[in-house]
């Protein structure tokens, strides 16, 4: 299968970037991460990228270019009054990222590149713009404020409460920040600290030794992570100590810390393909995470259900750009072309998935699931005889215990397509199959006792 074109200049700039990092000719190294920020302007991981050799350009002096250089600035500030009237969010965003390649540091150009950003839906971008915003300015309510509320709408109440104890630091008056606070930490209760998966006091000791206090030394062996930290600080050039130490945090869903130690990776590593792999996992696991918080407090939560189906979207979105990125590295993984198909269905793109579902069947692992996903495409685009067939061999391989939910949609869906052709015999087969494990399945029973009586289909 061919790369789309936007996905192989992206690569080909990518890969120029990388390679102009490596030998650090930073102006170039830019041109082509901006470039890659151009075509594609929700991708995170492009946006961070350019950010990092920018202020590496300017040797992390954290005010950018000279004075003549940043008169450029005022202009640029104007562009983005005048978008920002006119509501044009896209040339908001492009003025903002053109001045942050001359100041990568400025806070205010980060500010007007997050509202930009959570404008066009790219709230990836828009919570790291206002992160850096908030940064490059402690003192800022108005930064700090921003930034909490992008952490909430993302599900990161306990980032939220945080940010906004800072904010209570800076203006100790403010009732509102104080209850919006208590709101955070309420609805954090059950993920803070862990304890959501301690079912008791024996559990909490298993999770290791306990942290050391404030000032307090951890001898070699107590303590995975101060024996990592204890050996970047020994060998800070080798690279596995940094992807050790964010596999660990990692492991403990402290998300931010495992990719600002990747990041830093990447860097060193001049942008070395897995490390950016390991940072795409991990935002990954930070989106399904705050999926998963918000989730939990749908049910008694409006606000938290809204959440909840945005960030489901983002996840999905996210996970089909970063699955077909790979896939063009990786063309054999037919795993992957599993996970890409399955996507695609998310969003009913059916031509999107069929061609990969039919390469993934040739895994014998994947076979079945590939076929019951392959008769679904099919049934869904309305060609009911290759359905059939899809489905009818599937069947035959797929076990309840193992995938319930498969098991149960592939019987039932053959079981429609057959009372659609007529065969209704068949048909009442497949829906006994789906009733013998769950017989409150969506409207199998009412279909089968139609058939059993003789009842033509609807």
């Amino acid at each position: 299968m061919s790369m789309n074109p936007k996905d192989k200049l992206c690569a080909d700039c990518w890969r120029r970037g990388t390679e102009a990092m490596q030998k650090q000719n930073w102006d170039y190294a830019m041109e082509m991460f901006a470039t890659c920020v151009n075509i594609k302007p929700e991708n995170l991981v492009y946006r961070q990228t350019l950010r990092g050799v920018t202020q590496r350009k300017y040797g992390d002096n954290k005010s950018g270019a000279g004075a003549m250089e940043k008169m450029k600035l005022i202009g640029i500030r104007g562009r983005i009054k005048k978008a920002r009237s006119k509501q044009d969010w896209e040339e908001m965003d492009k003025a903002a990222e053109e001045g942050l390649r001359i100041n990568p540091w400025d806070p205010a150009l980060n500010c007007d590149l997050g509202e930009a950003a959570q404008n066009r839906e790219f709230m990836e971008v828009a919570e790291f713009a206002y992160e850096c915003a908030f940064k490059a300015d402690l003192k800022s309510k108005e930064y700090a404020l921003k930034y909490a509320e992008i952490l909430k709408s993302r599900g990161k109440y306990k980032q939220a409460a945080t940010v906004l104890e800072h904010v209570l630091k800076l203006d100790p008056k403010d009732m509102a920040v104080s209850r919006e606070i208590t709101r955070l930490q309420a609805m954090q209760t059950t993920v803070d600290g862990g304890f959501e998966e301690a079912e008791s006091t024996l559990d909490l000791k298993k999770k290791g030794p306990a942290a050391a206090r404030p000032g307090e030394l951890v001898a070699p062996g107590q303590s995975e992570e101060e024996d990592l930290k204890h050996a970047i600080r020994r060998e800070p050039e080798r690279l596995e100590h940094y992807s050790k130490l964010a596999s660990y945090y990692r492991r403990e869903r402290r998300y931010e810390e495992a990719r600002e130690l990747l990041q830093k990776a990447l860097q060193m590593s001049g942008g070395d393909v897995g490390y950016r792999e390991q940072i795409e996992d991990i935002e990954l696991d930070m989106l399904r995470h705050n999926r998963d918080v918000a989730r939990d407090a749908a049910p008694s939560d409006p606000t938290a259900r809204k959440n909840y189906e945005e960030l489901e979207k983002e996840l999905v979105k996210r996970e089909l750009e970063v699955f077909l990125s790979r896939e063009q590295r990786y063309p054999q993984d037919m795993r992957l072309k599993m996970e890409i198909a399955t996507r695609f269905m998310r969003f009913q793109k059916w031509q999107e998935a069929i061609p990969r579902l039919q390469k993934a069947q040739q895994d014998s692992r994947l076979r079945a699931q590939a076929l019951a996903h392959l008769g679904m495409c099919f049934y869904k685009d309305g060609k009911l005889s290759l359905a059939r067939g899809q489905l009818e061999r599937a069947v035959p391989d797929l076990n309840h215990d193992r995938d319930p939910k498969l098991f149960k949609e592939a019987h039932y869906n053959l079981a429609r397509i057959l009372e659609e052709l007529g065969d209704t015999e068949k048909a009442e087969v497949h829906y006994g199959e789906v009733l013998v494990v769950d017989y409150d399945y969506r409207d199998a029973r009412q279909r089968l006792e139609r058939i059993q009586a003789g009842v033509s289909k609807d």
